[in-house]
């Protein structure tokens, strides 16, 4: 009975610092995962601007084709 209760009074005393591990480690993961959300965001928006920036000249550029064409008769 007495190792029982050696035990159980160990288990208690080791469960909060393993409890502090495991919360520590969830914390850790969260970060990563939010660090990689705000960096893929951040990829995203740059993509998004240049294909603004080059979407506009290659407009510019298939209205300059037909104007320099002739119409066919």
């Amino acid at each position: 009975m007495r190792k029982l209760i050696a035990l159980l009074a160990g288990a208690a005393l080791i469960a909060p610092a393993l409890a502090d591990d495991s919360a520590k480690e969830t914390f850790k993961k969260a970060e990563k995962g939010a660090g990689q959300l705000f960096q893929g965001i951040g990829q995203e928006i740059k993509k998004a601007t240049d294909s603004l920036s080059k979407g506009g000249k290659k407009d510019e550029k298939k209205d300059a084709k037909p104007k320099d064409k002739e119409p066919a008769k």
